[in-house]
């Protein structure tokens, strides 16, 4: 059994199941190479109808209007099913043993729901593309920094962040369903692994750079930009 995760207590949100649920689960070469790959989808067509929403976010006006219609999504887990086999699949590429771990994992654990039952506590839903995308996007941000720390509302005010720039694309306001959701739940399973490496890195720390160096990597393909070199506040990231 995982250990409970202070949330309110501690004031952090912290994004993953402890560490002691991951011993023996994962490893740091599932958890470099998969960082290292970034949050974006698999399919190149799905890819290419996503980037320019991931690029935009930093520039999205802060008066916006949001389309609450937009971000969110209703699962499906047959869908859910094909993303991870997907995100196992494009691992594979680049570590066929890492690969094989995290499909094992995947085959015992439901991922996106495990962070589902830690974000709700704290007022963000798995089902809602900017609240995943934020997810990430924040954990990465203080993972770039070797911490697993994040305010509540560090979160909140990047996926209002992210919220303006779905909102003012057309093409992502009308996606399926099924594309939210991929988009999504491979935010969050980033998100999950970037915690939990960086947990584990604190307890080995010669491990730490290459972390900290594959979320920055990961983040950037993904976003276009370099959170090393960003600021968090409460508008969000600049």
């Amino acid at each position: 059994m995982p250990r409970n995760l202070m949330l309110g207590a501690c004031a952090f949100l912290a994004l993953a199941i402890a560490p002691a649920a991951a011993q023996g689960v994962f490893n740091m070469g599932v958890l470099t190479n998969t960082l290292s790959q970034g949050a974006t989808v698999q399919s190149e067509s799905t890819f290419a109808s996503s980037a320019p929403v991931f690029h935009s976010i930093i520039r999205a006006p802060r008066g916006a209007t949001i389309n609450r219609v937009a971000i969110t999504y209703r699962p499906d887990m047959r869908v859910r099913k094909r993303n991870m086999a997907q995100f196992v699949s494009r691992l594979q590429r680049v570590d066929p043993a890492s690969a094989a771990d995290l499909q094992r994992t995947l085959a015992k654990r439901d991922l996106v729901a495990e962070m589902g039952s830690v974000m709700r506590p704290v007022g963000l839903n798995p089902n809602n593309v900017a609240d995943a995308m934020a997810t990430y996007l924040v954990t990465a941000y203080y993972g770039v920094r070797g911490s697993t720390e994040g305010e509540p509302e560090e979160f909140k005010s990047v996926s209002a962040q992210v919220a303006r720039a779905i909102s003012a694309d057309p093409n992502f306001a009308g996606a399926k369903d099924s594309l939210k959701q991929e988009i999504a739940e491979s935010m969050l399973v980033q998100a999950m692994l970037a915690n939990q490496a960086v947990q584990a890195a604190q307890k080995q720390p010669s491990a730490m750079p290459s972390i900290k160096a594959a979320i920055a990597k990961g983040a950037r393909s993904s976003f276009g930009f370099d959170l090393t070199r960003m600021r968090l506040g409460p508008d969000g990231l600049s």
